[in-house]
């Protein structure tokens, strides 16, 4: 027996939902891969891993989850090079990449019945998305006022010392 279809349909929406989560946090900022992406990417990782799961009880075999995951795994990677190597030789867009590859980590594991972890590890990739950004703005900023203030001070004990010769 497989799944049934109120699971089924629960696992799929819940991988949309975060995915959307995601994305929203991507489209927001204004990069390529936005909301319609990284939904399309968390969905399509649980269709992987729900067909897969489905198949597999539905043929009274093991479960494969494994192999299903390692070939989402290296499909989202190629994504997330498609977007990295797009800004010509540039290193960009490493952050949205991995936006990519953690929205269909979400799928995986939404798709797996793996609820909690999931949602959990969706809300800490927009967490991370969202507010690690602004700390990291906040720090860079304080330590380019502590620079310039050492290179001020710095500078005025050099006037110092020479108009005291």
């Amino acid at each position: 027996m497989g799944l049934g279809w109120f699971e089924i349909t629960c696992r799929l929406l819940l991988a949309m939902l975060i995915g959307g989560l995601i994305g929203w946090e991507r489209e927001i900022e204004g990069k390529p891969a936005g909301l319609r992406t990284l939904i399309l990417v968390s969905l399509g990782a649980a269709i992987y891993v729900v067909g897969a799961v489905g198949a597999a009880m539905a043929a009274g075999e093991d479960i494969q989850a494994v192999r299903a995951m390692s070939g989402i795994a290296g499909g989202v990677g190629f994504l997330g090079a498609g977007l990295i190597l797009q800004q010509r030789g540039e290193v960009r867009l490493l952050t949205t990449a991995a936006a990519v590859w953690g929205s269909a980590a979400v799928g995986m594991t939404i798709g797996l019945g793996q609820y909690y972890t999931g949602v959990l590890g969706g809300v800490l990739v927009f967490v991370t998305l969202r507010f690690i950004d602004m700390l990291e703005k906040q720090v860079i900023k304080q330590q380019k006022r502590r620079a310039r203030a050492r290179r001020e001070a710095a500078g005025h004990e050099r006037k110092d010392a020479h108009d005291g010769e």
